[in-house]
């Protein structure tokens, strides 16, 4: 008798398995930028406030490349986010739900998110 109980597999086993699909990769990376999102919205929160403060806060702000690498992390996990999750939605309306088109969808997503991500980079940082 064949046992159809789930497994518990060890993380190495699982990020070896889902590595080989863009549409996994897509998922969890989705989730991950979610996750980054999240945590920096009180950071950003923070370097806003500090810019708004006065004059010399925002050139404190503009001129500290430490905080503007973060404002770009920021900034490149927020186009991340909304390329996977507009691909999420056309996905629950019923597109690209086969393998193939599915995989094509998540590929086409990782290019735009990646021309997002690089224009993000030079407009923060420069």
């Amino acid at each position: 008798m064949k046992d159809n109980r789930p497994i518990n597999l060890p993380l190495s086993q699982v990020i070896a398995v889902n590595s080989k699909s863009p549409i996994a990769m897509a998922s969890i990376l989705h989730r991950v930028s979610g996750i980054v999102l999240f945590l920096l919205v009180p950071v950003m929160l923070c370097i806003l406030q500090t810019s708004l403060s006065s004059p010399e806060g925002f050139e404190t702000v503009l001129n500290n490349i430490a905080l503007r690498f973060v404002a770009w992390i920021f900034v490149a996990a927020t186009a991340y986010h909304f390329v996977m999750g507009v691909k999420h939605l056309l996905a629950d309306l019923g597109m690209n739900e086969e393998f193939k088109s599915g995989k094509t969808a998540a590929i086409v997503s990782f290019v735009i998110a990646f021309v997002l991500i690089i224009a993000s980079f030079v407009w923060v940082m420069f």
